[in-house]
């Protein structure tokens, strides 16, 4: 840890430094003069505030004043040991003296430069306990408490120390209002909506701390909710640039400030041909993205071209982050991003619109094309809320799709279900009598299949074959199984009633409507391939949306990222957690080749065939008749 620096005292506390040293040589040379030692006269004015009632004779007040200088000596040279023995004598000592106060304030920061939380702010909270209001020495040892706490990952409680200060005393404090602007950039938008839940009324330290919060909440899609912090910010006597950003926050402008910078996107533009015609796509989308942002004309993006060759990459991202760019877009590939990582140097964000295999401990390294736990968790909570609580899972061996499973069977258990059996099947595979066979032998509630796209036709057609539906089989799926080219290509005889967790994107959907406007706007055509330039606006709105709500810097941008909630992007609705970008999936019901909403805490419909007649008898059976599989709505 760096040693703190010494106080900086503004002229009017120094005038009060000064006036006690003043005061000291004066009693000093009076009591010379008078060759007595008896008690000090107190001068006119307001009482001295002291540690203990009583007077001191001038001689010991001179040495009172003497110990404190030692102090004081000792703290500027950094001797913290020192100045902490050399005011304890003062404050242990001599508490009946005029610069007892003073003492106790410099032994707390004595301790506080050593490390000793818990006695720098025992110590604080004394003074503030001692002194009137209106005292500047509230404002001092509320700074010495709140640095202490911040130095000890204690940041949301050096931010309500400061807000507890008087209104009058925080005001006028310089230095709180830079700790606390300075603490609040880095808190999340929970720390921040604690602090004001407590935070005293009039308290002007809590602005910032209001535009903060409103700038999280902007990120997490809460513009109602930004609005009314910008506002009730503004009420609270907002100052200088904060009523700058506080309209910019409720009007939905990007903030002002400093120029947000520069991106790289670090794309193979010049690999193989069909790398090279994807890497167009992501940069066409990219390029669409910056030039619809507020921020067009002041954030610059270059386009830097690794070839596809792993040397390349890393040569790129060296040249980034030499060049001081606030966020990389891109590689494209595993091992690019892979060559990446190890090749940063700084904690500039990565954002890579395709790769799927995102390192660990990587810092901030995300992917749009990663595993994106929604689905998963989306059709487990489904599941639970509908009493499907005894489930089997079927899934490829490795892959994305092992891990989505992994995901279900996580969330399934903490919510109280059960899988009864986990099956797998080796990739490519194209037969599943075994597995089939288990699962009529189980007759659980329900068959999860977390599958790639290309297994949905073989599976769906043998679940039909071995009658799963018959016995009351609920078949529940991931995103492929929503996915348009898949419900147009496999009969709907297989997917009818199939539940399936999927982002809902398409032609009506706001987000994917904005890219597709602003692509053909831009470029002046038709739109025909989307992927690749959907992946690149999203990748590049992401982080021009953080950098339109102040953001600067790479530590900054990738604070911000994590901040980012329902962002109704081309590719469906992102959020960033926990290093993961996530979409918002839709449980839905495959009918006819659609996907149909169900209503909330519902289920498909199970639906029978009557039962025939007995041949000999004529008589129907009694009951419901045959299972015959599900149906999203009932039959009216």
């Amino acid at each position: 840890m760096n040693p703190p620096q010494p106080p900086r005292h503004r002229l009017r506390r120094g005038s009060h430094l000064l006036r006690l040293a003043l005061l000291s040589g004066l009693v000093a040379s009076a009591s010379c003069a008078a060759g007595s030692a008896g008690p000090a006269e107190p001068p006119p004015g307001p009482p001295v505030v002291t540690l203990a009632q009583g007077r001191m004779s001038a001689d010991a007040e001179a040495e009172a004043a003497a110990e404190l200088a030692r102090a004081r000596a000792a703290f500027e040279a950094g001797r913290w040991g020192e100045a902490r023995s050399a005011a304890s004598v003062v404050v242990e000592t001599m508490p009946t003296s005029r610069v007892s106060v003073d003492a106790l304030l410099l032994l707390a920061r004595s301790e506080a430069a050593a490390g000793e939380v818990e006695a720098a702010t025992l110590h604080a909270e004394r003074l503030t306990r001692l002194l009137p209001p209106g005292d500047e020495r509230l404002a001092d040892a509320a700074l010495v408490q709140a640095r202490a706490l911040e130095a000890a990952g204690r940041p949301v409680e050096a931010v309500r120390v400061l807000l507890a200060l008087p209104p009058e005393v925080a005001s006028t404090d310089g230095d709180a209002d830079a700790l606390v602007r300075t603490v609040a950039a880095g808190l999340d938008r929970n720390a921040l909506g604690s602090i004001l839940q407590d935070a005293p009324l009039g308290n002007p330290l809590a602005v910032p701390v209001m535009l903060a919060y409103a700038g999280r909440l902007r990120l997490a899609g809460d513009a109602a909710g930004a609005e009314r912090l910008a506002a009730a910010a503004l009420d609270a006597g907002a100052e200088g640039d904060d009523v700058e950003i506080a309209r910019a926050i409720a009007e939905g402008r990007a903030l002002p400030g400093e120029s947000p910078g520069r991106i790289a996107a670090v794309l193979p533009l010049s690999g193989s041909p069909a790398l090279r015609a994807f890497a167009e796509g992501v940069r066409q989308g990219i390029e669409a993205a910056v030039a619809t942002s507020p921020l067009e004309g002041a954030v610059e993006v270059e386009f830097l071209d690794d070839a596809g060759e792993m040397a390349a990459v890393a040569d790129r991202i060296r040249e980034a982050e030499g060049g001081g760019v606030a966020a990389i877009l891109g590689p494209l590939e595993d091992d690019a991003l892979q060559a990446a990582v190890l090749a940063r140097t700084g904690g500039v964000p990565i954002l890579s619109p395709t790769a799927y295999e995102v390192p660990d401990d990587s810092g901030p390294v995300y992917s749009l094309g990663s595993v994106d736990p929604g689905a998963p968790l989306a059709l487990a909570d489904w599941a639970s809320a509908v009493g499907l609580d005894q489930v089997v899972v079927l899934h490829p061996s490795r892959g994305p799709s092992a891990e989505e499973a992994r995901i279900f069977i996580e969330r399934l258990a903490e919510l109280g279900g059960s899988v009864l059996r986990t099956l797998t099947y080796e990739p490519g595979a194209t037969s599943f009598r075994d597995q089939m066979q288990v699962v009529q032998g189980l007759r659980p509630d329900g068959l999860v299949l977390p599958i790639p796209a290309a297994d949905v036709q073989a599976i769906a057609s043998q679940a039909a074959f071995y009658a799963l539906d018959t016995l009351g089989v609920q078949l529940m799926g991931t995103a492929a199984w929503g996915d348009a080219g898949v419900r147009a290509s496999v009969s709907t005889r297989y997917t009818d009633g199939v539940i399936t967790a999927t982002p809902r994107v398409g032609q009506g959907d706001g987000g994917y409507s904005r890219f597709l406007s602003a692509y053909e706007n831009h470029f002046q055509r038709t739109l025909d391939e989307p992927q690749a330039p959907a992946l690149g606006w999203d990748a590049a709105s992401l982080v021009l949306r953080v950098l339109e709500n102040g953001a600067r810097g790479p530590g900054a941008v990738a604070a911000a990222l994590e901040e980012v909630d329902d962002f109704d992007g081309a590719t469906g609705v992102l959020s960033v957690e926990g290093g993961r970008i996530l979409r918002r999936h839709d449980v839905l019901c495959v009918e006819n080749a659609g996907l149909v909403e169900l209503p909330g805490g519902t289920r498909p419909t199970l639906q029978y065939r009557p039962y025939a007649p007995n041949p000999e008898t004529g008589i129907v059976p009694e009951g419901p008749g045959r299972p015959a599989g599900f149906a999203c709505t009932p039959e009216r």
